[in-house]
């Protein structure tokens, strides 16, 4: 049988008061490598992202080209 306190109510040992710090820091410290990853997956993302989008603009014709073509085409074609 438990021992008494001599306190009223019921309340924690030393020894569950230490084992809820202990792992109150592992969930801790979970979270923040589970943050930490997130981050790094987000930003891999954003600079595959970025790298495609360049790609893609490299391949196709300047914009000021591609531009001036359809607004001659367009105004060409309001005319009749």
């Amino acid at each position: 049988m438990t021992e008494l306190t001599g306190t009223v109510g019921f309340g924690a040992t030393m020894t569950d008061k230490a084992n809820a710090k202990r792992r109150r820091a592992g969930v801790e410290l979970m979270a923040t490598i589970a943050l930490a990853a997130s981050l790094i997956v987000a930003a891999t993302a954003v600079s595959i992202g970025m790298a495609r989008a360049q790609a893609l603009g490299a391949a196709s014709y300047p914009p000021s080209t591609l531009a001036a073509s359809m607004i001659r085409h367009h105004f060409s074609m309001s005319a009749y």
